[in-house]
């Protein structure tokens, strides 16, 4: 299970990870889009971010639910106190962490990111969820000047 902030790799190191360990990726992100017909973005617009937060639950219920995962959960899922169960029940929870300058110059602009439309909204959301990352995890990993390849070699040593 990886958990992170936007821009932190959950998508790309779980690719990575799961081709490592043989396993099937499961992204959250993904399956609420696949499941809406829609980018996330459009979603947020029509539903809110209520509707988003009900088909990320189900996807967070689909992505856990079977063994031989590697799963990359949305930024926010973890927060979700219906979802801190299940995903802590889904095996080791691993944050991927990198400092606010390279998550920043990850995400770049990211109008298609809801909730970083408003001005200050990055550090904000940043400072607010680092804390349940960190008490989340089972393992802290860092991303920074790392390629996927190399986190997802690191994480699986320190799972084997």
């Amino acid at each position: 299970m990886l958990i992170g902030f936007m821009g932190a790799g959950k998508s790309s190191i779980g690719r990575a990870l799961a081709a490592r360990l043989g396993f099937t990726l499961f992204d959250t992100d993904a399956i609420v889009e696949e499941a809406a017909g829609k980018p996330i973005s459009e979603l947020w617009d029509t539903e809110g971010e209520e509707g988003f937060r009900a088909s990320e639950h189900d996807a967070v219920l689909q992505a856990c639910a079977g063994s031989g995962r590697v799963i990359a959960s949305g930024g926010g899922a973890v927060l979700e106190i219906r979802n801190y169960g299940i995903l802590k029940g889904a095996g080791t929870v691993v944050y991927l962490r990198a400092p606010a300058d390279v998550l920043r110059a990850r995400v770049g602009i990211a109008l298609d990111r809801p909730l970083l439309r408003e001005a200050g909204a990055f550090d904000r959301l940043l400072a607010e969820r680092t804390p349940a990352y960190e008490s989340a995890a089972d393992l802290v990993v860092d991303t920074e000047g790392r390629t996927p390849d190399e986190v997802a070699v690191d994480i699986a040593g320190q799972l084997a």
